[in-house]
């Protein structure tokens, strides 16, 4: 069975996505999370409460959400204060305490810190650790390879073309070497190609019905049909955007929607709540409902509580409520979607 892995920022729409999966889209999923500051910060003192640490506050966040399964975290852009351990040791402290199932994710360009921290975490876990690279890293990879520090055997491989999938492809017989190539020095415990083919934000589309191509869908598809010596896995970026989104979104901003097909991302852009020419949120997100359930090659999950959501949204059983509840239902739809169109 392939391995999914849904690329996530952490933020609260996306931890409630996960929440609502169906038993069996988990088990065939694990999430890798891009943890930053804005998702890492300490829990104020109450009245009642004493205050709480943040690595506290993150991992209790992961086991209401996601509970005690394997998950991959990348703490590296977490800012390190003075001469302190880097956050990730006591997030991974915390999750053991807790029996969360944390494996560590390292980049080539790791400051020491973070490199010495994955390592005390590995050897205290041994669960491996999880290696990131770009496209430049996997066609590099003769120079860096010996240096890695750690067993490739211990080691789950994510080839990450971020928002250049469409890049990588175009290497053609070039690209299928390379992936070819990839166990020749020995074999990696698992392997992943990911990627996005989302423009951030629906840039370049005006409002109304479209639909993009996922190109990083069908470049895993064409991969995995080679002659590989390994299982490849798919891994995709699950919310909108490869880039830190803002915090909050102003009011008045154009209301938008993703859906996601196999082949193909459904978007609904929508227009702005203020100003000329502006529409309720509310109509907006009922009538982005309807143009869901209308769409004929939908490809409904029975069970996935986003579809059933947004059927009840679009015949007004549902209150569409606002963007967060809608990054809930596509990262959700999303998910479910890959347990069900992956071999």
């Amino acid at each position: 069975m392939i391995r999914y892995v849904p690329i996530l920022r952490w933020k609260r729409g996306e931890r409630v996505a996960l929440k609502y999966l169906t038993p069996q889209a988990r088990a065939r999923t694990t999430p890798l999370v891009l943890l930053g500051s804005e998702q890492f910060k300490v829990k104020a003192a109450t009245k009642a409460h004493a205050a709480v640490p943040a690595p506290q506050v993150f991992v209790h966040d992961v086991l209401s959400d996601w509970g005690k399964g394997t998950f991959y975290l990348d703490a590296s852009s977490l800012p390190v204060q003075g001469a302190q351990p880097h956050p990730i040791a006591a997030v991974a402290a915390a999750a053991r305490a807790a029996g969360a199932s944390l494996i560590p994710v390292m980049n080539l360009g790791a400051k020491p810190g973070y490199m010495t921290a994955v390592t005390a975490i590995k050897n205290s876990d041994d669960r491996g650790v999880c290696l990131r690279i770009d496209m430049e890293e996997l066609f590099s990879i003769s120079h860096w390879l010996p240096h890695w520090p750690f067993p490739i055997g211990e080691t789950d491989l994510i080839v990450d073309f971020g928002e250049n999938v469409a890049s990588a492809a175009a290497h053609g017989s070039t690209l299928d070497a390379a992936f070819k190539s990839l166990n020749m020095a020995g074999s990696w415990r698992s392997i992943t190609v990911a990627g996005t083919s989302m423009p951030p934000n629906f840039t370049g589309y005006t409002a109304g019905q479209h639909l993009i191509a996922r190109t990083e869908a069908q470049l895993w598809s064409r991969l995995s049909s080679l002659p590989l010596p390994y299982q490849l896995n798919f891994g995709d970026f699950a919310s909108v955007t490869t880039g830190v989104t803002p915090a909050n979104i102003a009011w008045g901003y154009p209301i938008n929607v993703k859906y996601t097909l196999p082949t193909h991302f459904l978007i609904f852009r929508g227009v702005r709540t203020t100003g000329p020419s502006a529409v309720d949120m509310d109509i907006q997100l009922r009538g982005h409902a309807k143009g869901i359930t209308g769409y004929s090659p939908r490809h409904a999950i029975a069970g996935a509580w986003s579809d059933q959501t947004i059927d009840h949204i679009a015949v007004g059983k549902a209150d569409p409520k606002g963007l967060e509840h809608w990054v809930q239902l596509s990262v959700n739809r999303h998910i479910e979607l890959m347990h069900a169109v992956l071999p």
